[in-house]
């Protein structure tokens, strides 16, 4: 009988890690969202996964094409910096999901991120 519980254990556990390891590996430190735009007329913009990921319910808040399988696209695959059939370019896109989102945590009083052009677009 305890031989079976522990196959059962160790069976869990590999299944638990390979899901784990199969996953791919989140961005850490500052990224520069800018670098997806076609245009640099205003300061980059620095965004931080590791705190996003944090304090968004799910990936896919974020990722919204993203099959939870392989690495997520970047937003400016689809995203390009001319409106291309109904999809937003980067700008409308960024500007919208990303300070529509900090405003909606702001209404609810929860910890949000910025809002104005001057704190993104930091100098």
């Amino acid at each position: 009988m305890k031989k079976i519980v522990l196959m059962v254990a160790l069976a869990a556990f590999l299944m638990v890690s390979a899901v784990a390891f199969a996953n791919p590996k989140a961005p850490t430190g500052e990224l520069k969202v800018s670098e997806m735009m076609k245009s640099n007329k205003k300061p980059p913009v620095m965004f931080s996964h590791a705190k996003h990921a944090a304090g968004v319910p799910d990936c896919k808040t974020c990722h919204h094409t993203w099959d939870g399988k392989a690495a997520p696209e970047k937003c400016s695959k689809c995203h390009t910096g001319r409106k291309s059939g109904k999809k937003d370019n980067m700008k409308n896109t960024m500007h919208k999901k990303c300070k529509g989102c900090h405003k909606a945590f702001k209404k609810a009083k929860k910890p949000a991120g910025p809002t104005s052009c001057k704190d993104c677009h930091k100098k």
